[in-house]
């Protein structure tokens, strides 16, 4: 499949004998330690999708070589259709009925009225009936030619033979409205319905498919605003002035006569889900909420209709809106004890869930259980090459940093390495900052706990899901609490005889990165080597960058002053954190791995580090993969990359 929508079935030989046995019980590997692209390469089976009436699933295959999406039968494990996807990289799969599976995708794209590259991401539908794949909203009249996302389907009409999907339309105006449009996915028409604003950020659909509720944020005089717009007048329902909105709708009540939206519960460290009625505009709730744990994620429909919540923390936990399907959800997290159970997918009365397992005691599953019951049904391992016997133990820990804050922490090792103790230790913080780590099988960790090492993932201040004070509790704190709080988990394993303080390196991708290099500011003799991966070397330019973008008044960029502690102006405040005006004080070598197609954080970054610490005489190397996105979406360079960092570490941090 092209970026243009072309499209290349292939149902030969090998695709044939492949999905003939994807969907089983492997069986484990003998007593040798699975190879590197075991742990580097994708996952062999992901994005695993029930269809409406739960007789049919979806999913992506990998093999090392090529991406698949095939469809087959839950029941008799016939293959209904595939399609090879090896021209974009996938995000997302759904069946919008039992005939049509949406598959959102994304590239990275260019265009000469845009600057720079962006990563373009569309949808596309893939008819059972006739092994076609096609994209949707290409071509339509009055679409915006330049947007990076016509992915979005907000809904779809009660026969799912027709989608809703928000757009920038205008033609080839400067000043393009986010409208609404339709696509009929069996005779391939597309329109607008409903024309929005400049303003303009999401739009919500009711029971018949007519739109319902635009939602508008005007950044220029910060106003935010929710319209019903069903009616012959649009009606406001939803008015604050405010420099970021302070509530996010994310669905709607099965009646549709209250919209559910997420904000900060009131006195609790947590968020949760509020309702707002539609006929008066009067605020309620929280409907969905606990005191102890933030909401991590909506349950809904493809229509937005929410049935429950996930809850944040190293662990997810649910609870739906009915109380049979929340006490049935915790017998089966109950049945597979010890691993990290999440929904996956469902059919449309509840009664089929597909859900994953992984970490503990497996490299991934996805399991099916029918009928209402808990008797699982094995659907694939999702990377069987990875046993059982070789999966590492991970434990939950925390410690105090210097300043009594408590720090969440996994700890990933293999149990004759905790025993033995002072084994050589990975730091492996994680980016975002705005995110955590989840108690899972991850790739990153997996491979050098099976290599002797230990591995540390802590949970610094600002990491999200652990309460919204702890995510605050970031603001201002780059380069310092931030990063003393991972030097503080170093001590923490020290303390307890683990590792050997003597052989530590830190290892970190995005904001992962960043941290992993300004240890070599702040703790250079702590480290033994630093690795960064699409790291932020320069903070100046990441905020110019948003300042071009966005503009200067945009709440983006009020965003990362708050996490900087500084404003854009303050140059030498901002310089006084990044990397790249530091290299005279490293001591441990440097190793910069960066996607050339990077989009979030362009590889000028990763450039420019390398040619400070060339300049101070210290030792650099720098890897820029072809092809390579943010989020090392392709297998193949993911396992490049996997075998250049083992290498460089090996060399000069070897395991026990």
């Amino acid at each position: 499949m092209d970026r243009h929508g072309g499209v290349v079935v292939r149902f030969g030989r090998k695709i044939w004998a492949l999905f003939a046995g994807i969907l089983v019980w492997h069986t484990a590997l003998g007593d040798g330690l699975p190879p590197l692209e075991a742990y580097g390469s994708l996952p062999e089976i992901s994005m695993v999708a029930l269809s409406p009436s739960g007789e049919r699933v979806a999913f992506r295959h990998f093999d090392g070589e090529e991406e698949i999406v095939g469809i087959r039968d839950v029941e008799s494990g016939r293959i209904l259709g595939a399609t090879n996807v090896d021209g974009v990289k996938p995000r997302w799969l759904t069946f919008v009925n039992d005939d049509y599976l949406l598959l959102v995708a994304s590239d990275l794209m260019r265009h000469h009225r845009v600057r720079g590259s962006f990563e373009y991401s569309g949808a596309w539908v893939f008819d059972v009936a006739s092994g076609k794949l096609r994209r949707l909203l290409t071509g339509a009249e009055e679409l915006f030619p330049y947007q990076g996302s016509i992915g979005r389907v907000i809904g779809k009409n009660a026969g799912g033979d027709r989608v809703y999907m928000p757009a920038f339309s205008g033609g080839d105006r400067a000043q393009p409205r986010y409208s609404l449009f339709e696509v009929d996915l069996d005779r391939k028409r597309q329109r607008i319905i409903a024309d929005g604003r400049t303003s303009t950020q999401d739009w919500f659909i009711d029971d018949r498919a007519r739109p319902l509720i635009r939602e508008d944020f005007d950044n220029q005089y910060n106003e935010h605003r929710l319209w019903v717009v069903s009616e012959r007048e649009p009606r406001l329902v939803y008015e604050k002035e405010t420099n970021r909105p302070s509530i996010a709708p994310v669905g709607l009540t099965r009646d549709r006569s209250t919209l559910i939206y997420q904000s900060r519960a009131d006195d609790a460290d947590v968020n949760a889900y509020f309702s707002l009625r539609l006929s008066d505009g009067e605020l309620g709730g929280p409907i969905l909420g606990r005191d102890d744990a933030s909401v991590e994620r909506v349950i809904r429909d493809t229509n937005r209709i929410v049935y429950g919540v996930e809850y944040a923390g190293f662990l997810p936990s649910y609870q739906f809106f009915e109380d049979e399907l929340t006490v049935r959800f915790e017998a089966i997290q109950s049945r597979l004890s010890g691993t990290s159970v999440k929904l996956a997918s469902w059919s449309d009365d509840f009664q089929d869930l597909v859900v994953s397992a992984s970490g503990g005691w497996t490299s991934g599953m996805y399991l099916l259980f029918r009928d209402g019951g808990t008797e699982p049904q094995l659907l694939a391992r999702q990377r069987p090459a990875v046993g059982d016997e070789h999966v590492a133990r991970t434990l939950i820990d925390e410690y105090e940093a210097a300043d009594g804050l408590t720090i969440p922490a996994l700890i990933t090792a293999r149990p004759d390495v905790l025993e033995a103790g002072d084994a050589a230790l990975i730091l492996l913080p994680h980016g975002g900052p705005s995110a955590h780590d989840r108690f899972q099988f991850d790739w990153l960790a997996q491979f050098f706990a099976s290599r002797g090492y230990v591995v540390m993932q802590p949970q610094f201040r600002g990491s999200t899901g652990f309460g919204l004070s702890f995510g605050e509790a970031g603001n201002g704190e780059w380069g310092d609490k931030m990063q003393s709080d991972l030097d503080d988990g170093v001590r923490h394993l020290v303390k307890k005889g683990l590792v050997d303080e003597e052989r530590v390196c830190i290892l970190g991708a995005s904001y992962g990165g960043y941290a992993a290099l300004w240890a070599g500011v702040f703790s250079p003799r702590m480290y033994r080597c630093h690795v960064s991966v699409n790291g932020v070397s320069d903070l100046r330019a990441m905020i110019n960058r948003a300042r071009r973008a966005a503009g200067e008044d945009h709440w983006v960029v009020d965003y990362w002053e708050t996490w900087y502690g500084a404003e854009a102006s303050e140059r030498d405040a901002i310089d006084a954190i990044s990397p790249a005006y530091h290299a005279e004080s490293f001591i441990a070598p440097v190793l910069l791995v960066h996607g050339k197609d990077d989009t979030v954080v362009p590889i000028e970054q990763s450039r420019r580090m390398h040619s400070a610490l060339r300049r101070a005489g210290k030792q650099t190397t720098l890897v820029a993969l072809d092809g390579e996105d943010h989020w090392l979406s392709r297998g193949e360079t993911r396992v490049e990359t996997l075998r250049v960092i083992a290498d460089f570490i090996a060399s000069h941090l070897p395991p026990n």
